[in-house]
């Protein structure tokens, strides 16, 4: 049922990461309860976890959910310049992740735009005088199977 496998968890902290995976709000006495241990456990490993950001709790949008446009774009960049291209992509605001690849791509950035004139005013014109990026693809999202570890109903 859990797609990550945690190896360097104890049983304890993997079973809080499998539970914060399918709701991050659930409380240390429900965790606790669920995994057999007491409360004080799972708060100090929980907190553990957090504190050294072997985890992270954060909130995830629906990509489908309300107006604007998601995109997965492919980057083809000079190797020279990929981790400046990087650095300028992660600072919008609306580039919701950035990775670097190995091929046939060197970024590939998800791009949650609030409209496809936005998005191709974005990757034509803005993006346009940045250096070391020599092509682009795109791939706009229209439906959603599975998001961040989650099913989606279809």
């Amino acid at each position: 049922m859990f797609s990550a496998t945690f190896d360097d968890f104890d049983e304890t902290e993997r079973g809080i990461a499998q539970r914060l995976q399918i709701d991050g709000r659930m409380s240390t006495v429900q965790m606790a309860n669920e995994i057999g241990v007491a409360e004080a456990t799972v708060r100090r490993k929980l907190q553990h976890l957090l504190s050294d950001k072997s985890i992270h709790v954060q909130l995830v949008s629906d990509p489908m959910r309300g107006s604007g446009v998601t995109a997965i774009v492919g980057f083809i960049i000079e190797r020279l310049h990929v981790d400046d291209v990087a650095r300028r992509l992660a600072a919008y605001e609306f580039v919701e992740s950035v990775y670097g690849m190995t091929a046939p791509y060197h970024l590939i950035a998800e791009i949650r735009a609030p409209s496809t004139d936005h998005l191709f005013k974005f990757l034509m014109d803005e993006l346009r005088p940045v250096e070391g990026i020599k092509n682009t693809e795109s791939f706009i999202i229209g439906r959603v199977y599975k998001h961040h570890g989650r099913r989606t109903e279809v």
